[in-house]
């Protein structure tokens, strides 16, 4: 047979399947994923990872045999794959080079302490419903409905376009304002318990209606348990600022 896979003589690899090679990078890769995840470095360990790659190579040829693959989308599965390990690389080399510090993530924790609640130890959590609709007009005209009497919930139900809050009225539920996008945090700050916005908020391609359920007071996080959180964040900004940059020095055709 001519398998393109078939081993080469300078080819390392931890064990071959029907000619196909099981290359011992795949094998690395896998062993050192595990460790990640807790597991201890041991001969069990590696015995079971090899079995499992050879368990997934039979299945691999199977899937050919029988000609499965020709329903998968192999180019755009590849190309995903491959942006995600971009992006990896990406962060990586940015942490590399920028080394998040505690101070770093001291400054961020008292910045969203004060974004947060003003400095204090605890923030405001609202619960909240939406109403989702696709144009400014339409939108407009369920805020009409909402002045006229109507309930928030039955006109949600009737027309709103999120089908995740739609059966429920709209209910959205407790939500922190940093969890919302800005144009909508900016506008749940500014209304009081059963308030609804009364000019709608262009969020994508999209319009929304919000109303502010309820509030509570909720504790703030201390420092070290927020330490992961706050390096994620740290992370998506300088990405945010990236893409900015990026996006404003590319032609970009949609």
């Amino acid at each position: 047979m001519n398998h393109a896979n078939a081993t080469p003589d300078n080819f390392e690899f931890v064990a071959t399947v029907n000619g196909f090679a099981i290359s011992k990078g795949l094998f690395e890769l896998n062993l050192q994923a595990a460790i990640a995840q807790g597991q201890k470095d041991t001969p069990q360990l590696r015995d079971a990872i090899k079995n499992e790659l050879i368990n997934r190579q039979l299945i691999a040829q199977e899937v050919v045999k029988q000609g499965l693959e020709q329903g998968i989308d192999l180019q755009d599965q590849i190309t995903q794959l491959r942006q995600n390990l971009y992006l990896q690389a990406f962060i990586e080399d940015y942490l590399k080079k920028n080394p998040i510090t505690n101070e770093r993530l001291r400054e961020e924790y008292d910045k969203q302490k004060q974004y947060l609640g003003n400095g204090s130890d605890s923030a405001t959590q609202y619960k909240i419903s939406q109403i989702v609709l696709k144009s400014e007009s339409e939108s407009i005209a369920v805020i009409s409905r909402l002045q006229s009497g109507d309930s928030f919930a039955k006109v949600a139900k009737e027309v709103s376009l999120d089908a995740a809050t739609k059966s429920q009225g709209g209910v959205l539920g407790w939500v922190s304002p940093q969890q919302l996008a800005p144009p909508i945090a900016d506008v749940v700050g500014t209304l009081g318990k059963g308030a609804y916005s009364k000019v709608p908020i262009k969020i994508s391609d999209a319009w929304v209606i919000m109303r502010v359920d309820d509030t509570r007071s909720a504790k703030i996080p201390n420092f070290e348990a927020s330490k992961n959180q706050l390096k994620q964040a740290i992370i998506q900004q300088y990405l945010t600022e990236t893409l900015k940059r990026l996006r404003e020095s590319s032609r970009i055709v949609q």
